[in-house]
């Protein structure tokens, strides 16, 4: 499976699908006086005829050195803007061994989380004149892999790795050649940041809010396939037995999408294992599958089934989803990544750190107290 590659500039801010960083911009309306070619881009000669200035001056105003009359740098930086001169990127990285690229490489686009962790890495990596480019590997071990081997031949600067199935060998190799800053559970590396949430925590959270509203049958929806899942998962089980409700204990295999959230919660709800009343689901796109499968089984949510999801995603606080959740602060653990990842670049073999994020718990309308055996079907 080939993963998707896109780049995002961040000023301005845009999203385009791209093969390379690049040329990844086309040039802002109304800035070109001289249409360009469709057969030749005007290179940096072509500039210097332009404004009457060596080559040598041209490339010392692209590099802003200081070094250049004003009077000159206007001319120079005047037919660069009626030329439509745009400076090879890729040219630009061999001279300067660098791209002012950075790779943000995630699992799916689809989990809402993962966009507002870049939410959070865009304004810090901005300001630090970093291009970001996002790779996707669908969920699929192989495309990640090819994913990451992808951005590390278009000698990025930098890596942020939310991709859950990169093993420590994949992850040790990469960080070998290029700053990296891990958000998975894996383990502590040398030279390799990370920036976690508590899942173990946020799973223990859940519970004690459901057992708190007086339910004792949870059930839990989720997966052990990616590293969040086992610790969500073992937080759950481990509440669950501390509490005393370890034979009350119901783990359904559903991963974190809709569809799978949807098929787990179907299953459940047809059989209502010991008078089942509330469920905590490893995702919030997981939990909206459950929401769905309650309408479906004409189950109430929260009269007879109380829901709880993970991650706090923006459509969880929307009026009529209004789902409890748990929140993993997203937007923080973009920037956290995004100043460990500056930090690494500036200093290559400075100590790896460790930061992990403690979640919390948010409170909505799809959880309640439980019926009473009077009125739970």
């Amino acid at each position: 499976m080939t993963p998707t590659l896109t780049t995002r500039r961040l000023i301005p801010r845009q999203l385009t699908t791209v093969s390379a960083v690049s040329g990844a911009l086309d040039h802002p309306r109304g800035r070109r006086s001289a249409p360009e070619s469709a057969t030749h881009r005007p290179t940096i000669r072509d500039v210097a005829a332009h404004a009457g200035v060596s080559k040598s001056l041209v490339s010392r105003v692209l590099h802003d050195s200081p070094l250049v009359s004003e009077p000159r740098r206007a001319a120079v930086l005047r037919a660069i803007e009626e030329l439509g001169y745009r400076p090879n990127a890729a040219a630009r990285t061999l001279v300067r061994r660098r791209s002012n690229a950075v790779a943000v490489l995630v699992s799916d686009l689809h989990n809402l989380f993962l966009p507002e962790v870049v939410a959070g890495l865009d304004p810090v990596l901005s300001r630090g004149g970093y291009t970001t480019v996002i790779v996707t590997g669908k969920h699929s071990e192989q495309a990640e892999l090819e994913g990451l081997h992808r951005v590390l031949e278009l000698r990025v600067d930098g890596i942020v790795c939310a991709m859950a199935r990169l093993g420590r060998d994949a992850l040790l190799d990469a960080a070998r050649s290029t700053a990296l800053v891990n958000l998975t559970r894996a383990p502590e590396l040398p030279r390799v940041d990370s920036v976690v949430n508590d899942d173990y925590l946020g799973a223990t959270l859940a519970v004690e809010h459901l057992v708190g509203l007086g339910h004792r049958q949870i059930a839990m929806i989720g997966d052990t396939e990616e590293r969040a899942g086992a610790d969500r998962m073992r937080g759950y089980r481990d509440a669950m037995i501390r509490l005393g409700l370890a034979d009350e204990i119901v783990l359904a295999p559903g991963g974190f999408t809709e569809a799978g959230g949807y098929r787990a919660a179907a299953q459940l709800l047809s059989r209502r294992p010991r008078g089942l009343t509330a469920v905590f689901v490893a995702s919030d796109l997981a939990a909206l599958g459950v929401l769905d499968a309650a309408v479906d089984a004409g189950v109430d949510v929260p009269g007879e089934l109380s829901v709880v999801g993970y991650d706090n995603t923006p459509f969880a606080a929307l009026r009529h989803i209004a789902l409890s959740t748990v929140d993993q602060t997203a937007t923080k653990i973009g920037a956290l990544a995004a100043e460990a990842l500056l930090a690494r670049i500036a200093q290559p073999s400075r100590r790896a750190r460790r930061i992990v994020i403690p979640p919390t718990l948010v409170p909505r309308r799809t959880s309640a107290p439980p019926p009473t055996s009077s009125d739970h079907v």
